[in-house]
């Protein structure tokens, strides 16, 4: 599946707002798989590669924080400890607002 660029703008929205929303509640953070599903029960297409990717997006946006861990064995990548940034605040609460993410 390729995820067309309106798409990607509103997961990284709503990813950025589950994160914040998480954050406010002051639960355990997300990790990738963790934050797919979630993904999917709102009605998202998602699968963990692309939350990875969207992840990466944000974080080199400056809006979300997280920890890459690699397993040893088989050498994949996850994502875990994942926390919103003030910059992420600043998008989610309206004060900034970037065109890559779409936050309704």
């Amino acid at each position: 599946m390729n995820a067309n660029a309106q798409v990607k703008r509103r997961l990284r929205g709503t990813m950025l707002k589950l994160v914040y929303e998480n954050h406010e509640a002051q639960g355990h953070r997300m990790d990738d798989v963790i934050l797919t599903g979630v993904l999917e029960r709102l009605g998202f297409d998602a699968y963990v590669n692309l939350t990875r990717e969207l992840l990466e997006d944000l974080k080199e946006r400056g809006f979300v924080a997280f920890e890459k861990e690699r397993n040893r064995a088989t050498g994949k990548i996850s994502i875990r400890k994942i926390q919103i940034t003030p910059a992420g605040a600043d998008i989610i609460e309206g004060t900034k607002a970037d065109p890559a993410v779409d936050v309704e």
